[in-house]
């Protein structure tokens, strides 16, 4: 089943406009909107990734060790990059980001499918272009260069920022009509639910809300369809295996808040670091058919 035509995809779509009209209609000041958002990033946003390592080919204890040797070497030399080029990491950053989120949208197998990149761009630029000064102060920051990114981006006026929004939509629909003609609308739904949130909405908080409420429940449920479908793991053998990374990397989030505070720039370096690996582990996953090899728990054990 795909997964526009999933219940889940129905649940989105209208917890997506209840959201937006209880954004509307109530005073949600900075301290609604973060309580929100660490709810969020704390049950989904955060978790969505803890189970990357009942995928891998290896299902020994030996494995175990190798995959996350790969997994914490992958995030040490991004870590470099970031250190030494930080501005080659952050575009790393955007490719890697915007082919996940497309991916996980559409499920599609390849990197290039066309309905997939443009949803992704617009899923990472739109609230960018909207907020187009904090984004900038952002992405500044987490660079760390002497040039002030705002001063250097101040060019961009708002029409061309307009313009480059309409085009990027136009596109996206067009491809929509091209490759995805009988899913057509209910991807216009999606992508106008979407839009019209980030429209209201603060940079920071409508983009997380979008992360968790969208990206992440698509990728938890193309990872339970794939756990059950590859070995006959059950429901509850799936949100178990959540647990023992998704603790660590809650509490590991939980000490970097309370010894260094909450730096934007500083957060998304660390979702990044995070990212990159995912983002390898669940583009193989979408180009994996359904196999005989069960998944497998931490422990090594297989989910059966």
């Amino acid at each position: 089943m795909r997964y526009v035509h999933s219940t889940l995809f129905h649940v989105q779509w209208l917890l997506q406009v209840l959201l937006t009209g209880l954004f509307c209609l109530s005073d949600w000041g900075s301290t609604t909107q973060a309580v929100l958002c660490g709810a969020l990033l704390c049950t989904v946003g955060i978790p969505h990734g803890a189970n990357d390592h009942a995928y891998r080919p290896n299902t020994t204890s030996v494995g175990l060790l190798g995959f996350l040797g790969v997994y914490l070497g992958s995030m040490g030399a991004y870590l470099a990059l970031w250190w030494s080029a930080p501005a080659l990491a952050l575009l790393l950053f955007f490719a890697i980001s915007l082919h996940h989120f497309g991916q996980s949208n559409f499920e599609n197998r390849s990197v290039w499918y066309l309905p997939s990149l443009l949803w992704g761009a617009w899923v990472l630029v739109f609230p960018v272009l909207l907020h187009w000064d904090e984004a900038m102060g952002i992405f500044g920051a987490m660079v760390g260069s002497g040039v002030s990114w705002e001063k250097s981006a101040s060019g961009l006026s708002g029409m061309w920022r307009g313009l480059a929004a309409l085009l990027l939509a136009l596109f996206y629909l067009l491809a929509l009509l091209r490759l995805e003609r009988e899913q057509w609308t209910r991807y216009l739904l999606q992508w106008g639910v979407v839009s019209v949130w980030y429209w209201l909405t603060p940079l920071l908080f409508g983009f997380i809300v979008v992360f968790c409420v969208w990206h992440s429940l698509q990728s938890l449920q193309h990872q339970l369809r794939h756990f059950q479908s590859a070995g006959g793991g059950s429901r509850r053998q799936f949100f178990l295996g959540l647990l023992p990374f998704g603790l660590l990397a809650l509490a590991g989030f939980g000490g970097y808040v309370y010894f260094r505070g909450f730096a934007v720039d500083e957060a998304f370096v660390l979702l990044s670091l995070i990212t990159l690996p995912h983002v390898v582990v669940m583009h193989r996953l979408y180009g994996a058919p359904a196999s005989p090899t069960s998944p497998t728990t931490a422990s090594g054990k297989r989910a059966v």
